[in-house]
């Protein structure tokens, strides 16, 4: 939701640098749903879209969550709370949003004003000279302080920017995450290579666990691949166990994309395929070769096929119930390449003229 939150804002109007001669309050509507609340680390949290106004006009619309205990005054007990002429605030060090408005079985609306802090935008006109209104309400909205500026200052490849710190704070990129991060071997990330990570949960300590499964000294890219397609370090140590030491992350990646666990491995194993390559596993599974499929050709007399020919007999068609069709025409002992040219050339549309 949050991420939410800095894409509606960031397609805010900027207003122009003098315009903070004096911090320039502003205001609109909100409406919010406490039915809609959700827990995070023990806490509610809550969802409301805000409307700002101008001149009587709307000239954006956005989202903020925050945990009911930051707002101040609200005093709501439960999702179906019902109370008229509310007010409560959220103090940010950025500014206080004030909230005025009506609840009614839960489903809250009225006005908000916000005042920013004056202190803050001095002191962060300091560093950030062209500092807006419109950005002064984006960290008053994902709670970027003077202390989290400073914190992270010098602990990336470049100077944050506002917009990369609202990024980062919305992600969780704090100082003691790029701390773990560097102990972990990576040092002067960028701060899209801090934000990749945290999003999708190549943190220090998944770094830690694949260096301990033995893969180590792995790019961003790589590790950030791994946690997209599920490539865990009970995976590898699995993979490990049946043999694959020596799997890159290419192949680690691939065999998830297309669902070879180390489950369906043993099962093929089992069925005599003991020495088939990755790759040849990644093919089964592209084209349907299942464990079931190699009994029912056993079934039928087809013992021992080769990795390649079964791959072949299900691209071409050649099922366990086309063989048995063939089977029952006469033809009783032809190969699985004579099988697979019968159906190319046409043996399916024989058999059902027959």
């Amino acid at each position: 939701m949050r991420t939410l939150v800095l894409a509606a804002a960031l397609l805010a109007p900027a207003l122009p640098l003098a315009a903070y001669q004096t911090p320039e309050s502003m205001e609109g509507t909100w409406r919010a749903r406490l039915q809609d609340s959700w827990n995070r680390d023990g806490e509610r949290w809550v969802s409301f879209q805000l409307e700002r106004t101008r001149d009587r006009d709307v000239d954006h619309r956005f989202g903020l969550s925050v945990a009911l205990a930051d707002l101040e005054g609200l005093g709501a007990r439960d999702d179906r709370f019902t109370a008229g002429n509310v007010r409560f605030a959220l103090h940010r060090d950025a500014g206080a949003v004030n909230f005025q408005g009506d609840f009614n079985d839960g489903r809250g609306a009225g006005t908000w004003r916000f005042a920013p802090n004056a202190e803050f935008v001095s002191a962060m006109r300091r560093t950030y000279r062209d500092l807006t209104p419109d950005e002064v309400l984006k960290m008053a909205v994902i709670d970027v302080s003077r202390t989290f500026a400073q914190s992270v200052q010098g602990q990336t490849a470049s100077t944050p920017t506002v917009d990369d710190l609202i990024k980062m704070r919305i992600h969780g990129v704090t100082r003691d995450y790029i701390e773990g991060m560097r102990k972990a071997g990576y040092d002067k990330l960028t701060i899209d290579e801090l934000v990749k990570t945290r999003i999708h949960g190549a943190t220090p300590a998944f770094v830690q666990e694949m260096k301990a499964a033995g893969y180590d000294n792995l790019s961003i890219d790589a590790l950030v691949k791994m946690r997209i397609h599920g490539v865990t370090p009970d995976f590898v140590r699995e993979m490990r166990d049946l043999g694959y030491k020596s799997a890159n992350v290419e192949d680690l990646v691939k065999l998830r994309i297309h669902g070879v666990t180390p489950a369906f491995i043993r099962e093929m194993r089992e069925l005599g395929y003991k020495e088939t390559r990755l790759e040849d596993f990644v093919r089964f599974r592209i084209h349907g070769v299942s464990a079931q499929f190699v009994r029912e050709l056993r079934d039928l007399g087809y013992s021992n096929v080769s990795a390649e020919d079964l791959v072949r007999m299900r691209i071409h068609g050649v099922t366990a119930d086309f063989v048995r069709e063939v089977k029952a025409a006469g033809f009783k002992n032809m190969s699985p390449d004579e099988l697979v040219d019968f159906s190319i050339h046409g043996g399916k549309r024989w058999l059902a003229r027959r």
